[in-house]
């Protein structure tokens, strides 16, 4: 339970990220008839039919949702998503009044989706616990174990899209929606994962001489670390050197001439790294999970 403690820092992470849900929500989805997922798409759509605001329509069939976490997940976890839920409600009323920004469907699904995305990185950066339709799904796969979790999250939301072009009566809906869940998706998971791309090398030089001269000349000229890894060839059972090095895209063809020149005759492998963090390198990986996290990093 102390996992989903709620400290001061995660209530500003989730105050912050449903600030931003709200406002994509107001300003571009709800005015555009965009039910883009989540329980805030099905907001869109009773609001269209009835004169319920879409806070009060999310928070109510969150209500049962959170009676189900409560004897699943626990009461921690039920109480984060329940704060989570009750902020995105009350700013999606308050923000109400803001003017729709653009009658532009498919900008109101590029721009929506991507504030969307922002915010949903917010709420993932603070470790707030899961709520809408990412919290049904996490207590539907606990009964349905055979269909994994990101299965029902896209049930869940191709549900509420579906839903939407019954009753707007416009396939249209439903293609700006899943356009805007489409741009979501992609902005959340270059935030999470990062943009700081990189390159690892990892080389066997055929003798310790030239590992010397590779290492020694990608410290000097590229202003890289490389770690001396010591390795076994199987094949011979001898004593090899591997080096490993972590570079820069643009980097990528001074190491391949390093090694030739330097290095004749190495072994190397060269890998795609997503993202990479340390000294040369920013970023910051945001999906350590919870219990691995020190007492004050979690929420």
């Amino acid at each position: 339970m102390s996992a989903y403690k709620v400290s001061f820092k995660s209530l500003l992470y989730i105050l912050v990220g449903n600030l931003g849900l709200a406002a994509a929500l107001d300003c571009f989805f709800t005015p555009n008839e965009i039910a883009a997922g989540g329980f805030g798409g099905i907001g869109v759509i009773v609001n269209s039919l009835l004169p319920v605001s879409v806070g009060t329509v999310v928070f109510l069939i969150s209500v049962p949702v959170f009676i189900w976490s409560w004897f699943v997940q626990g009461p921690a976890y039920t109480v984060s998503a329940l704060l989570s839920t009750a902020a995105f409600s009350i700013f999606a009323d308050l923000l109400s009044f803001l003017p729709c920004l653009t009658e532009n469907r498919l900008l109101a699904s590029v721009c929506g989706g991507a504030l969307y995305g922002v915010s949903g990185a917010v709420l993932v950066r603070g470790y707030v616990a899961g709520s809408g339709t990412d919290l049904l799904a996490r207590l539907l796969v606990t009964r349905i174990r055979h269909i994994s979790l990101g299965a029902f999250i896209f049930m869940c939301d191709a549900a509420v899209v579906l839903a939407s072009v019954f009753v707007f009566g416009d396939i249209e809906s439903g293609i700006y929606a899943g356009a805007a869940i489409a741009v979501c998706s992609f902005t959340t998971d270059k935030l999470i994962h990062g943009f700081n791309k990189a390159v690892v090398f990892e080389v066997i030089p055929p003798d310790g001489e030239s590992a010397e001269r590779l290492a020694e000349a990608v410290m000097r000229k590229l202003d890289r670390g490389v770690t001396l890894i010591p390795a076994v060839g199987m094949y011979q059972r001898s004593d090899r050197h591997m080096l490993m090095i972590a570079v820069s895209p643009k980097q990528i063809y001074e190491v391949k001439d390093m090694i030739h020149a330097l290095a004749p005759g190495s072994f190397a492998v060269m890998l795609h790294a997503s993202e990479v963090i340390g000294e040369g390198f920013k970023g910051l990986d945001v999906t350590v999970p919870l219990k691995d996290l020190s007492d004050n990093e979690r929420l």
